[in-house]
This record gives C-alpha cells, sequence and structure tokens, in this order.
C-alpha cells in the first residue's frame, strides 16, 4: 500500500463523508474497496454506515409523505365538515321571502344562547339585503320556551326592528303559552298571532292599507 494509494483512498472517505452531510445517501456514493488492509475495515464501515443511513432516510421520506397526505385528506375533510355545517345551519334556520316585502323564519327545535345569536344574524343578514319590511317569526315547531327562550326571542325581535321590519311571532303552541303565563315573560310589546296564516294575511293586510294611505297622499 503506497502512500499515494493511501492518500487517494482518504481523499475518497472525506468526499463520502462530505455527501453524507448533505444528506445524500445514494448507493453510488459508496467506497469501492479496492484490497484487503487496515484502512479497507474503515471504508467498510463507513459503507454500512452509508447504506444504514440510506434506509432510516428513505423510511423518515416515506414517513413525511405519508403524514403530508394525511394533513392534506385531513384538511379537506375539515373543509366538507365546514361546508356541511354552515350547510346545516342554514337549514335549521331558513329564511324565505315568500311575497313581497315579507320574509319568514320558521324555528324548529331548542333554541339557546348560541343558536339565537345564528339565528339574529342570519335573520338580521336577511332582513338588510331584502329590505323587507315585515318578518313572521314562526315558533310551531319549538316545544318549549322558558325564561330564557323567550329572552332571545324578544331580542331578536327587537333587533329586527331597529333595521326598520316589522315583525310577528306566530305558531306559539298552548302549553307553552301557558309556560309563559305561568313564568310571567311579557310579550305586550311584540305582535303574536296563532299561525303563519294569520301572519301572513296580518301582514297582507298593513302592506295594503300603507298602500291605501299613499294613495290617497298622492
Amino acid at each position: 500500500m503506497t502512500i499515494k494509494n493511501i492518500e487517494e483512498r482518504l481523499e475518497q472517505i472525506k468526499k463520502l463523508l462530505a455527501t453524507i452531510t448533505t444528506g445524500d445517501f445514494d448507493e453510488k456514493y459508496a467506497l469501492q474497496i479496492t484490497e484487503k488492509d487496515s484502512l479497507s475495515v474503515v471504508e467498510e464501515g463507513l459503507n454500512l454506515m452509508l447504506r444504514d443511513l440510506g434506509d432510516v432516510f428513505e423510511y423518515q421520506r416515506n414517513t413525511q409523505r405519508k403524514m403530508e397526505a394525511q394533513k392534506r385528506e385531513l384538511e379537506d375533510k375539515l373543509v366538507t365538515i365546514e361546508m356541511q355545517a354552515s350547510a346545516i345551519q342554514e337549514l335549521s334556520t331558513p329564511v324565505m321571502q315568500i311575497w313581497e316585502d315579507i320574509l319568514v323564519m320558521p324555528i324548529i327545535g331548542v333554541v339557546d344562547t348560541q343558536r339565537s345569536a345564528d339565528i339574529m344574524e342570519r335573520l338580521l343578514t336577511e332582513v338588510s339585503q331584502k329590505q323587507a319590511r315585515y318578518v313572521i317569526m314562526d315558533i310551531t315547531g319549538v316545544e318549549i320556551v322558558d325564561t330564557k327562550t323567550a329572552d332571545h326571542f324578544i331580542k331578536i325581535i327587537k333587533a329586527a326592528q331597529l333595521l326598520g321590519t316589522n315583525c310577528v311571532l306566530t305558531g306559539i303552541r298552548p302549553a307553552v303559552a301557558q309556560t309563559l303565563v305561568e313564568i310571567g315573560v311579557d310579550l305586550s310589546s311584540i305582535i303574536t298571532l296563532a299561525t303563519l296564516k294569520d301572519g301572513l294575511t296580518d301582514c297582507l293586510r298593513r302592506i295594503s292599507l300603507g298602500k291605501r294611505k299613499m294613495e290617497k297622499i298622492q
């Protein structure tokens, strides 16, 4: 083994170590062992280390790819869930324009603080966009109304009135009416009618009266 040969092999080892520091563990960089001597033990050890590091690096790379794919899949699912939640929210508190200047919002189920905020936001948005003069809030589908629920309804109606909209509350069940009386809820400031049909009739009547007054003024 000549000094020149040793220098060449050491230079190869140096280059191999340099490639390892860059994270490149391709087998093509393995040392070519030409003879068995004391330096070949180091060369074989480096080749083994290079192979093991390459396996670890490939495993980590595949794991990273799987994690990124799972992350993208999870993000897609979250977007889908948000879209579904938005659709469910709209379906649970629909606002329908059933006549010119008249909106109807049928409410079904339990109305808690969070849902009342959603109802108010949706109703006020629709009132503002459609410039509705009348809103009929029908609670036929609400089986339980306590003091807190009634307070939610009052706040929603008053907020809509601030936008210049006349509100009518319809569909109060007999059991609900009895409960409201027993707990002392005051709905005297709100127009309440038995059915949605009664509410629509009342709104149409007021629209007709308003047109007659305008005609007389003109």
